[in-house]
């Protein structure tokens, strides 16, 4: 898409703000886009969105019904800012989101469920499978850096995955759907009161034959598949002016891959296999001007992957764990002002090997990280619609007790042992200050302004686990310090004529320290082939330059119509080039896999007859190559610009039925990777959804 064409859609909505200065303002918001919705994400507290001078995000269950959702990513597809991908669809192991061009590495967006963190401290990445999307009541997204309370992984942005409220003695909801691929799936969800007691259980159940994704077909290439099952329940009891609450979550998944070997002691197909556990502990309460509360929580994952190089067949074993507990509390006894403050501890592990089949080959990797932190928060109402909120958080954060090794290696795994030994203790601190200011008209519009930093810790395969990727060898570094990011903010909510909301947010981001897989301009010999050398190195600077704008209408009940534009550049401003290695300068070079431009246009009608909605997609290229190469003839370095068109029916068969058709990228676009596989296609399905309240 040529900037021209998205600058000449800002411009045209410039004589409707002209106009809708002139008229007389509107008593409330539309149902779309409402600044009195309560969200918590921001502050750890409930509040209305106009008390927060920040950029937030919320998507309704309203909004979530119209919605093509066959993972939890997919409810949050068409926000602006955010940037959603999965190659392979629903046969991915991992989606992607990434906030305001920060790039594809999921552990500078932190996601969450009811407030837990899924980012793991061995990879960053978040299993969001684990969140059946029949349980989900409402998201969350606040943009921009929220370390200040969060600490660790909140770069562009925190998203917040909320479960529905109980409100019903008994109550039912049930998802039967079948579509593309011979997928099938199936998810039930109860819940339960009895006086002061609650209760409620869930599960999910998707199998899928899946499509062949590689470009040249052979015996060696077969379908991917997918064999999935996600369980959980949960128990508590209300208190007097507050409750406990204890929740497990379990996921089960099986991915075929969509390769095949034909080895000498049979066919091995190739497929990764996860089992992730959820456990938490809530207590909240509440008096008439404090909250607080606490929250422990266990998450574990047990990986499996079977690979092969040539001839050379290893299970890939990896066991992670994540555990935490934190407090905090607030107090709104003031006259003017409300404070908060909390303290937090995290930890977790890696320990993976690659254990070989064909020899006697073990490669092993750990590592040992865990931090402890202190936040505190002020809202200062100054007056005449002016409000103050300063934060800062200290973290305090150590890595080790870990390593790579080889043992009993061949010649297979000789080009590793250079790059093995102890892991070097590491320790650091970070501080992270938010303040930001804002102003509420009497007529309901509203502007901020806004300082952030936020940071991440290097995973914990990046400081330990050296190993071939795609096109190469990268190695771990164990020295990595903290990415960090310092962001200014400027935006608004206007309405303009006929109740239109207007949204702008225009932001400024210099991130230090960036952890970057650079090409080290070396070679390095594997089984008679040169190989790539790449090396995990903290950059430099980053410059992010940054601008967003949503309009929200709803000229009737029963219709929404939103259109928003994203604009990042992302660039590598300052290179700190290794003098150890020959490495390759990108000073200058945009960040792999952030677009440029992203566009998003939806309508939805909703009617006790029939109901229907239209979404449409557009990001620009995206380059996968660090030195933003071109495409050869034997690399894929680059992802073409890419639109995508989703459509939805359903029909109320009666108030406790529904039956829903849905069609999501409907004119079959795909690309190739740099794997030279296909992206998903058009994926068709019909679905009935029945509730049932006692």
């Amino acid at each position: 898409m040529n900037f021209k064409i998205a600058s000449t859609l800002m411009l045209l909505a410039l004589p409707i703000f002209v106009l809708g200065a002139q008229e007389k303002r509107q008593s409330d918001t539309t149902k779309m886009y409402n600044l009195k919705d309560v969200v918590v994400t921001a502050t750890k507290s409930e509040r209305k969105i106009y008390e927060i001078p920040s950029r937030i995000n919320l998507v309704p269950q309203f909004v979530l019904k119209g919605a093509n959702i066959t993972s939890a990513d997919d409810m949050l597809k068409g926000i602006s800012g955010l940037f959603v991908s999965r190659n392979f669809g629903i046969f991915d192991k991992n989606a992607n989101i990434s906030a305001r061009g920060v790039g594809k590495e999921q552990a500078r967006t932190l996601i969450m469920l009811d407030g837990v963190p899924l980012n793991k401290l061995s990879t960053g990445s978040a299993n969001i499978s684990l969140i059946n999307t029949l349980n989900i009541d409402r998201i969350e997204v606040v943009k921009g850096p929220n370390s200040n309370i969060y600490g660790g992984n909140s770069m562009g942005g925190t998203v917040n995955y909320i479960s529905s409220p109980i409100k019903d003695k008994i109550g039912v909801k049930a998802e039967l759907d079948y579509g593309s691929y011979g997928t099938a799936s199936t998810r039930v969800a109860v819940t339960g009161t009895t006086g002061k007691f609650f209760a409620g259980a869930h599960g999910f159940l998707r199998k899928s034959d899946g499509y062949i994704a590689y470009m040249k077909q052979d015996s060696s290439t077969i379908r991917m598949f997918l064999d999935e099952k996600i369980a959980g329940g949960f128990a508590g009891y209300r208190l007097k002016n507050g409750e406990i609450r204890f929740d497990y979550n379990f996921a089960d998944a099986l991915r075929g891959k969509g390769d095949r070997l034909y080895a000498k002691g049979g066919v091995i197909d190739g497929n990764n296999r996860y089992f992730s556990q959820n456990y938490r502990f809530g207590y909240k309460a509440n008096s008439a001007n404090a909250s607080w509360g606490v929250t422990a929580f266990l998450n574990t994952e047990n990986f499996n992957e079977i690979k092969w190089k040539g001839s050379d067949i290893f299970d890939v074993r990896v066991k992670r764990r994540d555990y935490g507990v934190w407090m905090n509390y607030n107090y709104t006894g003031f006259k003017n002002h409300s404070l908060g403050f909390g303290a937090e501890f995290k930890g977790g592990y890696v320990d993976g090997s690659d254990v070989y089949r064909t020899t006697t080959d073990l490669v092993k990797n750990k590592g040992e990280a865990s931090s402890y932190s202190f936040y505190i928060q002020d809202e200062i109402l100054l007056g005449k619609g002016f409000r103050l909120m300063p934060s800062l958080r200290a973290d305090f954060a150590r890595v080790g007790d870990g390593g790579f090794y080889v043992e009993n290696g061949t010649s297979i795994t000789t080009y590793l042992l250079p790059y093995t030994g102890n892991l070097d203790g590491k320790q650091h601190f970070s501080f992270s200050p938010k303040i930001a200011l804002g102003y509420n008209t009497k007529g309901g519009d509203r502007a901020y302004l806004s300082y952030s930093r936020g940071f991440r810790h290097g995973s914990l395969e990046d400081m330990c686990r050296s190993g071939m990727i795609s096109g190469g060898v990268i190695l771990a570094n164990t020295q990595l310090n903290p990415e960090y990011i310092n962001t200014v903010e400027v935006g608004g909510d206007i309405t303009l004529l006929g109740g239109i909301i207007f949204t702008p947010s225009i932001y400024y981001s210099l991130g230090t320290d960036f952890i970057y897989a650079v090409n080290t301009g070396q070679k390095i010999k594997i089984n008679g082939k040169d190989r790539a050398l790449l090396s995990l190195k903290n950059i430099g600077e980053v410059e992010i330059f940054g601008a967003e704008a949503d309009v929200n209408y709803s000229p009737i009940a029963g219709v929404d119509i939103n259109a928003n534009y994203t604009y990042t550049k992302s660039t590598i401003k300052k290179y700190s080039a290794d003098p150890q290695f020959n490495t390759v300068d990108i000073t200058g070079k945009y960040l792999t896999y952030t677009p440029m431009h992203m566009l998003n246009l939806s309508a939805t009608y909703r009617n006790k007859f029939l109901s229907g909605a239209i979404y449409y997609r557009y990001t620009s290229s995206q380059f996968m190559d660090s030195g933003n190469a071109p495409d050869t003839d034997k690399y894929i370095n680059n992802i073409p610009a890419l639109s995508y068109t989703d459509v939805k029916i359903w029909k109320n068969l009666s108030k406790d039925i529904v039956l829903n058709f849905g069609i999501n990228n409907l004119f079959d676009r795909q690309y190739l990777d740099n794997s030279f596989q296909y992206s998903l296609g058009r994926y068709v399905y019909a679905r009935l959804n029945i509730t049932l309240r006692y």
